[in-house]
């Protein structure tokens, strides 16, 4: 970057800131495998400061960020902040995790195991999924501990989705490669349509291409249909997303002649990542419509005898173990006679998520994260009265719960306690909050158990980390339902009134400051400093990536990543 881009950028930064604060799973039954990739220090500081500069350039990536500062607006508005008014560590990574979520369904890895990438650095760099870590610690050291405006917020955004779009684009090159075809090469659509199969298949299984023979491949797909049994849709979600980007994207020449090149198909790529997590979604809304049928809409619940009946007669789903179930946060054992699966925790579990990506998971998306973010725009604060939210939930319906509708005494009873324990407002981030909200949608938002009763897993780690089988046995499952049987044949046949669980213990995101207004100088001069401090950061990764080109020169060669023109 020539030291007028830098004076430019740093003007940008000063005007932008004065004008405004700156596995495979056990629905899909493939067989994921983990790969320990990694990317070098000097890769993520050139991947922030390709994000910072086009941030105030004119570029697609200055767009994104707006997008996503827009998207994210209501949300900041409604978070809690710190003494300074921006958001502190754990609520960043909060916000950036229901982002994702909401947008693509991506579960992005290392935002939820703080300081776990401060321990993995080696002369081989850092593992993938310790990078949106990573970052989140470098902006938080330039901006010298005061926290995150929702601009900072958006650029962190785009930075991770820059790094997630990187990636594509370098596995797309392997397939190409496995395929004997160049980057500069011209293909029809079924030859780009082959490649972009290949693609999918290491996108949904978790394979590495890079030793991957075209027979290996081939050979890979033929037996596709019954590792995931979407293929086919799969492929037919592809194909329609490769010629809306011709559409959208192609040249005139492009599309008179049907021929694509590696730009072309880069994007359809970026493009299928992005969307893939709303398609594979239908197949969730299904697994959700078999539990209700077995269960009961009005709890959120289904027997574990019913849940294993399908998998004794013959079926491959519902197949968990009980101590599997217990760790997923996904059984309800209020009642020890009779466990029951909670079918919104089992439905967002990591057992229903895809290692798609080294940086992020594919899974079900979470439908009372839209509940949640509705009451955020309506209340635009990080707390409200009680009579307020009850009037906004009794007026909100879900694909569950008709509106408008009464709230029973006892819920309005238990968010007036939440109130009462809290100064007065219910804390929407906290968790007596959540729970009283899978009180109200009990199909779509999950129980929030106590920190530290759970420890979610994809069905391989807890394997891993247990040495206990993720499936049950078909005598284990055959002795729940007989034992169900047996219950039911000494009891009348009375309609049973479930009772969900209330635990009174309450956490929250963060424990809330004190306010102190700020006189109408120091927001000048607060301003002012964080345009120095972003500044820095900048200069700051510039010098880091100087440095490391110039180790490189010296040292001819390195473990720097393939790069194609986009």
């Amino acid at each position: 970057m020539s030291s007028s881009t830098l004076a430019f950028l740093m003007a940008a930064l000063l005007g932008s800131n004065l004008i405004g604060s700156a596995d495979a799973n056990s629905f899909l039954r493939a067989n994921s495998h983990h790969h320990e990739e990694r990317m070098s220090e000097e890769e993520v500081q050139i991947s922030l400061l390709a994000e910072v500069e086009g941030t105030f350039g004119a570029g697609s990536a200055s767009s994104r960020t707006k997008q996503l500062e827009a998207l994210l607006a209501p949300m900041y508005a409604a978070l809690p902040k710190n003494e300074k008014g921006f958001l502190g560590h754990s609520t960043v990574r909060y916000a950036l995790h229901r982002l994702f979520v909401q947008r693509h369904g991506w579960f992005v890895k290392g935002l939820d195991d703080a300081g776990g990438h401060r321990n993995a650095t080696s002369s081989a760099g850092l593992l993938k999924e310790h990078v949106p870590a990573y970052i989140q610690d470098l902006f938080e050291a330039r901006l010298g501990g005061r926290g995150f405006g929702l601009h900072e917020l958006g650029v962190l955004a785009a930075t991770i989705e820059h790094l997630v779009h990187s990636e594509a684009v370098t596995r797309l090159g392997k397939a190409f490669k496995v395929h004997n075809l160049l980057p500069t090469s011209s293909m029809s659509q079924n030859e780009a349509d082959e490649v972009l199969d290949t693609y999918m298949t290491a996108y949904i299984l978790g394979e590495d291409l890079s030793n991957m023979s075209l027979k290996e491949a081939l050979d890979l797909k033929t037996v596709m249909p019954e590792l995931y049994m979407a293929w086919a849709e799969t492929k037919g979600f592809v194909r329609a997303v490769r010629k809306n980007s011709t559409d959208s994207d192609g040249t005139a020449e492009q599309k008179a002649s049907g021929e694509l090149d590696f730009s072309l198909v880069a994007r359809v790529a970026e493009r299928v990542g992005e969307q893939f997590g709303g398609f594979q979604d239908k197949e969730c809304h299904e697994i959700q419509a078999s539990l209700v049928q077995m269960g009961d809409a009005g709890t959120g619940r289904v027997l574990l005898s019913d849940f294993y009946k399908p998998a004794i007669g013959g079926q491959w789903q519902f197949q968990e173990s009980v101590a599997y179930l217990r760790e997923l946060g996904a059984l309800d054992e209020s009642d020890a006679d009779k466990p029951r699966v909670i079918i919104a925790n089992y439905i967002s579990s990591p057992s229903n998520c895809i290692a798609s990506s080294s940086f992020y998971s594919v899974c079900c998306m979470n439908v009372c994260e839209g509940l949640l973010g509705h009451l955020e725009e309506q209340i635009a604060a990080p707390e409200a009265t009680s009579t307020r939210i009850a009037t906004l939930v009794a007026a909100l319906a879900s694909p569950s719960v008709a509106a408008p509708r009464t709230l029973s005494p006892v819920m309005l009873e238990r968010l007036g306690q939440i109130a009462a324990e809290n100064g007065g407002s219910v804390p929407l981030h906290g968790r007596l909050f959540a729970q009283w909200m899978h009180h109200a949608f009990p199909l779509e938002c999950p129980y929030p158990h106590l920190s530290g009763t759970t420890n979610p897993q994809t069905s391989d780690e807890f394997t891993s980390a247990t040495g206990v089988d993720n499936v049950a046995s078909h005598e284990e499952m055959q002795d729940h339902v007989v034992k169900a049987d047996a219950r039911r044949s000494t009891v009348q046949d009375e309609p049973e009134e479930v009772s969900l669980p209330w635990s009174p213990e309450e956490e929250l995101l963060v424990v809330r400051p004190v306010q102190v207004k700020p006189a109408a100088g120091s927001i000048v001069l607060a301003g002012m400093r964080n345009v120095a401090l972003f500044v820095a950061m900048v200069t700051i990764a510039y010098g880091l990536m100087q440095t490391g080109a110039a180790s490189s020169q010296k040292g001819g060669g390195g473990g720097s990543l393939d790069k194609f023109l986009v």
